[in-house]
């Protein structure tokens, strides 16, 4: 064992270009209803991720990530470990990158950029009127603990190169679960150049659901403005058309962030504001307070911080 240990930690050594890196955000949360207790206002993880210069402009990439819960420093998906990422691939400035596991898809990976929340799902995030109830997996998710809600697994994901900014990024799952009428896929167009940045995207998911998601963001100076449409279509014909109105304002240290989104079938809302004090690049304090209208209004309010490295 310790030689295989020497050898490991050598051969990580001769791989400079492996990298270790992770995210912390915790914060004191109060809900209408609810006693005040630590939450977490985004994902936590800690990660791997490397690339091996193959020759000829290729590369061999990798990249590990798990999630945990810092309040507990439990496992945020007991059953899945490598919660967040776990590929392996080929990159190519020519032909684009390949990559086989587990990730999150194509719509995903567009939607946070489109969010002042970054599309977390906690606290003052809009993310509910990005994407509604819509989920890629389908079938499995109380089982499984939503953990493939915004995840591809036995999945082959494949980006294009950039042209001009402009590239199209795949998924689909190769494994057909026995209880699935299809094997979830998606794709979506991305543009981004000068201050601005788009993106179209399409995904259906093991019960045939499927979700078309439309959004857009410009920037001007300090000023961010951004927006998204999107229409879920569900398998039994009933949908949710969802909006968003949002943006944030960068002064030096401070950043202030809002939003508003609407599901336009069912008339929930959400109203969300926040303050952003950055403490350097990698720590951040945050406020942040929100009002929402489901079956009855419901008020927050957290208070945290987040560090990263």
């Amino acid at each position: 064992m310790p030689l295989l240990l020497a050898t490991l930690c050598t051969s990580a050594k001769a791989q400079s270009n492996v990298t270790m890196y992770g995210y912390l955000d915790l914060g004191i949360v109060k809900r209408s209803g609810e006693s005040a207790g630590l939450a977490r206002g985004y994902n936590n993880w800690l990660g791997i991720h490397g690339k091996e210069d193959l020759g000829s402009g290729l590369q061999a990439t990798f990249r590990l990530e798990t999630r945990f819960n810092p309040d507990t420093g439990e496992s945020e998906r007991p059953r899945t470990f490598w919660q967040g990422e776990s590929t392996v691939g080929l990159h190519s400035d020519t032909y684009g990158t390949l990559r086989l596991g587990r990730a999150l898809t194509p719509l995903w990976d567009a939607a946070w950029q489109y969010e002042p929340w970054i599309n977390s799902g906690f606290n003052a995030s809009l993310a509910a009127y990005q994407t509604g109830s819509y989920t890629t997996d389908g079938i499995n998710d109380t089982a499984l603990g939503f953990a493939d809600a915004t995840r591809i697994s036995q999945g082959v994901y494949y980006q294009t190169p950039k042209w001009q900014g402009f590239f199209i990024n795949t998924a689909i799952k190769v494994a057909r679960d026995p209880d699935a009428n299809a094997r979830p896929r998606s794709v979506s167009f991305n543009y981004a150049a000068h201050n601005w940045s788009a993106a179209l995207a399409h995904e259906a998911n093991a019960r045939r659901d499927d979700i078309t998601y439309l959004a857009g963001k410009y920037k001007m100076q300090a000023l961010t403005v951004m927006a998204s449409w999107t229409n879920h279509r569900l398998a039994d014909a009933e949908r949710e058309r969802m909006w968003l109105l949002a943006g944030t304002y960068d002064i030096g240290r401070h950043m202030l962030r809002g939003g508003y989104g609407k599901n336009q079938d069912n008339g929930q809302q959400k109203v969300s504001t926040g303050y952003v004090h950055k403490l350097s690049k990698r720590t951040s304090l945050y406020a942040d307070v929100y009002r929402e209208r489901q079956d009855r209004y419901r008020n927050g309010l957290a208070l945290g911080m987040t560090h990263s490295f």
